[in-house]
């Protein structure tokens, strides 16, 4: 039975064990029952989970063409960034597992590395310092994942938008206004919001850079 279980099969169950229960739910012997195989037997295609999770990484990756969608081929550096970001937030909130494998571990797979590569080369040609290319790479990472998180209060536990308590103390009244004002495009406008302050930072660093 072990000899007819391909990568892609592994990948497949793997990402119905995520979306039906989340990470939390993605373990080798989960995995190696929902292929109908001893859990020994999945050691020989896979060495670990975390080798588990760079598999999925790399079959998203292609399946999903994230590729295209974090590196668009756009002249204008702040159009270029603002583009990945809105992309790299509508991927994340419309496919909650695809938030979830890619919130809880860093980017280890070929082709995630080959997208990071692509987008320090960009930055370079608009004229940021390596270093400013890699803090901002990876700042927008954080920035969007961020975002994702406090739009759904996060997608790992509850999967719904950020509530207070009901008994929330009298002195905290502007926090129980400002989180039950927040409607969807509310939430659209905080993240325009943050992308302004990215790229005003951004706008700084270039104008140092030409002095």
């Amino acid at each position: 039975m072990a000899k007819n279980i391909t990568k892609e099969l592994i990948c497949r169950e793997a990402l119905h064990l995520v979306k039906e229960g989340g990470m939390a739910k993605l373990s080798m012997r989960n995995l190696a029952t929902k292929l109908n195989i001893k859990a020994p037997s999945l050691y020989v295609h896979i060495k670990n989970k975390a080798d588990l999770i760079t598999l999925l990484q790399d079959y998203t990756f292609k399946a999903h063409k994230l590729a295209d969608a974090f590196t668009p081929n756009n002249p204008d550096w702040r159009e270029f960034l603002s583009e990945i970001m809105r992309n790299m937030r509508n991927a994340f909130k419309t496919k909650t597992w695809l938030f979830e494998l890619f919130a809880s571990y860093q980017f280890n797979s070929d082709d995630s590395r080959q997208t990071f590569e692509h987008f320090l080369n960009k930055m370079m040609s608009f004229g940021f310092t390596l270093k400013q290319a890699g803090y901002i790479g990876r700042n927008l990472r954080i920035f969007v994942i961020g975002n994702v998180t406090f739009e759904t209060n996060s997608i790992l536990a509850a999967r719904e938008y950020p509530r207070l308590p009901e008994n929330i103390k009298p002195e905290f009244e502007l926090n129980q206004q400002f989180y039950k004002s927040l409607t969807e495009k509310e939430h659209d406008e905080m993240f325009e919001f943050g992308i302004n302050i990215m790229l005003d930072g951004c706008e700084k660093l270039l104008a140092n850079n030409a002095k």
